[in-house]
This record gives C-alpha cells, structure tokens and sequence, in this order.
C-alpha cells in the first residue's frame, strides 16, 4: 500500500514560483484592449468605450484562437514530458507555431479587410458608434496575428523553464501600448483607428521580447518540419476545445448582454460592460493564470501516473488562488467608484458601472475553483468534463439567466448573472462528481470484494470524487512512497535511511536495497552542496515505486540549478567516492533526466533480480 500522505512541498514552491508568470500570460491576452478602454475613457469619452467594447468580440476570438493552441500544445508538450518524451515536445511546438502563424495571417487580413462588416455584424449599425467601431477593428485587427502569437509563445517560454521572460514581454508591451496610444490620440489625432494600431503594434513587440529565449542557450526546444506531423494539429485542437470554447461562449454572451443593454437600458450600460469587460480580464488572469499553472503540473504528474502529486497539485492551486481571489474580491468591492473612475465614464455609465462591478466581483472566488477544474481536467486529459464546465462558468447559464430576468429587473439582471452563471455550474460540479463516484466506488467493492476496498472507497474525500483518473491509472504501482529532503547533510542522510527502511519493509532484494539508498544520498548530497547557491527556497523530493513485476523506480527532484547527476566528472576522482553514481552508471540500463519547469527530474528504473 502506498503512503497514506503526499509530499508536496515542492509542488507548492514550484506552484508559487509560476503563478505570477500564468497570471501575466493570461493578462496578456486582454491587456491591450484593457489599456485602450482607460485611454479612450479619458481622452476620448464613454462613446469611445462603447465602442471598444463593441469590438470585444472579435478580440475574444483572437485570444480564443491563441488560447486553444497554447493550452493543448502545453497540456500535450508537459504529458510528453512526464513521459520523458522530447521529441514529441518538439513536435508539438512546431505543429502548434505553424498553426498559430497561419491563423493569425487569416485572422489579420480579414479583420482589416471586413471591419465595417464586423462592426455591423457586431450591432453598431449606424450612426457615430457605428464608424468608432468599425475605425478600431481596422487597427487592432491589423495586429490579429501578434495577438495569437504571443500568448503561444509565452507559454512555452513558460513550459522551457523562462517563466520571467513573460514578464518582460508584458512589460514592454504596456509601455509600448500607452506611449503609441497617446501618440496616435494626442499627436497624430488618428482616434480610434490609431488606437488600435497602437495596441497591435504592442503586441508585435512583445512577441519580439520573447523570441529572444527561441536563440538563447537554455532554449531546449527545436523546430521540425511540421508537414509529416500535420496529424498531432488535432490532439492540440481536441486539448485545447474547453478554452475555445470559454471563449466562444463569452462572445455569445458579450453579444447578447449588449444587445440587452441596449434594449432595455442605455449606451450608457454598454459603455459599463466595456468597462466590466476589462475589471474580469483582470480578476480572470488570477483565476486562469491559476489554472494554467494547474495545467502544466498536472499534464506533468498525469504522464508520471502520480496520483499523489496530482492531489497535491489541486490542494494548492485551490489554496493559493482563493487566497488572491478572497483578496482581490473585497479589495475591488470596497473601491468599485475608483475602479470605476480609471475608465473616464461618466453620468449613467459611472452609475452603472459601480453597480456592475460589486456585482461581478463576487463570483470571482466561485471562478477560481470552477477554472482551477476546467485547466486540471485538460492537463488529464478529459476534455468532456472541462469542456462542460467551460461553457456553464463562461456564459451558458448566466445568459439564460439574463434572458429570464432583465425584463423586470433590468440592468441589475445582467450584473448579477455572473454570479448565478458560476454557481449553478460549480453546484452540478458536485452533484456530478458524487453520483459518479458512487456508482464507480460500488463497482470498485463489488469486484474486489473486501473491507479493505470499502474502506478505501469510504475515506474518499471531495477531491477524490472530483479527479475523474482513468481506471487504469496506476494500477501496475504494488506500493510507493514519498520522502521530503531538506537542504542539508544530516537530513540527506536521515533520508537515505528513511528509503533503506522502506526498501527493506517492502521486501526489495539486498543489491537494489543498497544501490538505491546510497545513490539518494549521493545525489541529495550533491545538490545540496552544488545546485542551491542561488535558490531561495530549496527542496529536494524523493519517491521510490515498487510496481506489480517487481521492478522498482527511483524518482528525484530538486529546484537547484539545472544539473544532471548522470554526467558528473569521475575521471579523476577518489575510485572510493560516489559509490552510488558509479554503481548505477554500471549496473542500471535506464537513468533519465530531464530539467523541467526549472526542476531538474531524475528517473532510475531496476528491475527485479529475474528481469
């Protein structure tokens, strides 16, 4: 049987230190947009906000084409890599670049060439709010493919351990955006065309930023032709449908409440959506950003079979993000008129708006869990169950809402469905997850037939229930366990002891009983003294794997700078010194190693004595 707890430790410092890049990544999709509406608001009234929010659609079909492919090629590339799988890595990036390019051509050309056609389309279909909107969609649309290319980019630059190259490219990018929209506004007098212009061009600078990391020494990932992998395009697309879909969905809905907004209230309302769009872009790339970290962890320990760490993953995505969305929700709630007020609006926008906000802003802890199952579900690949959710949180159940209840209470209707929306789709989450469970928990006792099963099933949590693993998942593991390291000699040596027992207990022959604790200790021992100069918060995890034909696998990892313990010099060292590594290096065929999400990952695989 294996440990009843899950080391987890380093999950959650790798959490942490990649939650700050997905968030940025995710803003990155929206920001542009969300600087426009601040400008415009200021410069050029609340009839310039209506109309970029008018525009949004079409933005959100940008990041939409942008987010299915960076979240399929990721999810795929980091199973690819807990299979220890590079080649495959590499081709997915490649497929995945040419795909993006290719899109993002069509997306530019004929954005710029149908944006009158769009903005009608769009329902601006006269007037001044009419040729606003069809001037900003021939701007920004002239950028559609630096759009779709930089969030792609990001994320693997993410997934190549350059997570801080992110912040660079958003960086530069902001800057870029503000100083070239108030050039075209205050400078050239270009208005709103200029605008989007601007923004595009933004967006092609950031792109720039992080094709640095593609030219870079610690670049790992190579282009192929992509023409003979034409094929692994669908398992990107298959991967990534629960973000297009998000994405489909919240244009559905941007449509509709517009359109409602219009009916039964003002422009006025619609310049407060505009605003409302760009206040859950922000609070969104908390949510998301969460959840794409989640992603690329768990298509890591799902190609590992670990269901430990997969656990351990979900803990602490859903402890650290309803930390940040609890904080953000009140922060925002309490200061709705000034967050309001960045925007310009002005009259029965600012009233709206402030009403719109405090009531967005409480669904937002409620999105963090639903996203966090929505990215855990793609990384596992069970896109039925992430897509479902995707298209409930994202518009499906708020726009019904609406529907039923603007037309006696109004705007107010609108404001409120988000909440509602998010609700009801985690609430049949649950009810989802625990009829499944139980039917699958009376299947798993009846065939086994034992108290032990019945127990097993019984002291199953929520999160439990809520995993969804394939039946066979780790269903050749007889016993495993996970020890926590920490960065220095005595506890590497307690370790090692730690594993000698363990072995022992499990019956293990005396050759691997004494190769494997020895070369803990060993490598532990190394990176301890080599590998955390310039680590803030080191952390060495071990877990040892005793499957059903009796081979035992061996799994280190450590934050330290990128090393692998397999290419250590022992030419002119002591013969006595690194028993361990020079034992393995002889006697064992399969040593892997691999530098992922800035850990360095070693797997060692002995089979039993008859293998």
């Amino acid at each position: 049987m294996g440990a009843q707890t899950e080391n987890s430790e380093l999950i959650k410092r790798t959490f942490g230190k990649y939650l700050a890049m997905s968030i940025l990544i995710t803003l990155s999709a929206t920001l542009g947009m969300m600087i426009d509406n601040v400008i415009a608001g200021n410069l050029l009234g609340s009839g310039a906000v209506a109309a970029i929010g008018m525009s949004l659609s079409v933005f959100m079909l940008f990041s939409g084409c942008a987010g299915i492919l960076e979240t399929g090629a990721v999810a795929l590339c980091a199973r690819a890599l807990g299979n220890r799988d590079a080649d495959r890595v590499n081709v997915l990036f490649s497929v995945s670049l040419a795909a993006a390019l290719a899109v993002g051509a069509a997306l530019s050309a004929g954005g710029v060439a149908g944006a009158d056609a769009l903005a009608t389309m769009l329902g601006a279909a006269s007037g001044e709010l009419h040729a606003d909107t069809a001037a900003y969609l021939s701007g920004i649309c002239s950028g559609a493919f630096a759009i779709v290319l930089l969030q792609l980019l990001m994320g693997f630059t993410r997934l190549d351990s350059a997570p801080q190259l992110g912040i660079v490219a958003i960086v530069g990018m902001s800057v870029c955006d503000v100083i070239f929209n108030l050039v075209a506004v205050c400078v050239l007098d270009l208005g709103l065309r200029g605008m989007g212009l601007a923004t595009a061009l933004a967006y092609c600078v950031a792109v720039g930023i992080c094709c640095t990391h593609f030219f870079s020494k610690g670049n790992t990932l190579h282009l192929v032709n992509p023409v003979p992998h034409v094929g692994q395009l669908a398992g990107v697309l298959k991967t990534g449908l629960p973000d297009s879909l998000t994405r489909a969905t919240v244009m559905v809905r941007t449509f509709t409440f517009n359109w409602l907004l219009l009916t039964v209230a003002s422009a006025g309302a619609v310049a407060a959506l505009s605003m409302l769009s760009s206040v859950n872009s922000f609070a969104s790339s908390v949510t998301i950003g969460v959840g794409q970290t989640a992603t690329l962890l768990c298509g890591i320990f799902f190609g590992e079979e670990d269901r430990g760490a997969l656990k351990a993953t979900l803990r602490t995505g859903m402890r650290m993000g309803l930390v940040l969305s609890c904080a953000l929700c009140a922060v925002v709630f309490a200061f709705a008129p000034q967050v309001v007020g960045l925007f310009g609006l002005e009259g029965d926008a600012e009233a709206f708006g402030v009403v719109a906000v405090r009531a967005f802003i409480l669904c937002v802890p409620i999105d963090l869990i639903n996203q966090l199952f929505v990215n855990y579900y793609q990384g596992t690949g069970n896109v039925r169950a992430a897509s479902a959710i995707a298209v409930g949180q994202s518009g499906l159940f708020a726009v019904l809402f609406a529907l039923g209840t603007v037309w006696f209470w109004g705007a107010t209707a609108v404001w409120t469905s988000f909440l509602v929306g998010e609700a009801v789709t985690l609430a049949l989450q649950l009810v989802v997850a625990s009829v499944l469970w139980k039917r699958g928990a009376a299947k798993e006792v009846a065939a086994a037939a034992s108290e032990a099963a019945t127990d097993a099933c019984e002291r199953a949590g929520l999160l439990d229930k809520m995993m969804y693993l394939p039946e066979t998942f780790q269903q050749d593991w007889r016993a495993w366990r996970a020890f926590s390291c920490e960065p220095d000699i005595a506890s590497v040596a307690a370790c090692s002891q730690q594993v000698a027992a363990w072995c022992e207990a499990q019956g293990i022959d005396g050759r691997r009983s004494y190769l494997v604790p020895l070369a803990v200790e060993e490598m532990a021992a190394n990176a301890v003294e080599h590998g955390f100069a310039k680590t803030k918060h080191p952390a060495i995890d071990v877990k040892l794997i005793l499957k059903r034909d009796g081979t035992l696998v061996l799994r280190m990892r450590d934050n330290g700078a990128a090393f692998n313990p397999m290419d250590l010099d022992l030419s002119a060292a002591d013969p006595c010194s690194a028993v361990g590594i020079r034992m393995l290096r002889q006697g064992v065929r399969e040593v892997e190693y691999q530098n992922t999400v800035g850990l360095n990952n070693v797997v060692v695989t002995l089979p039993a004595a008859s293998q």
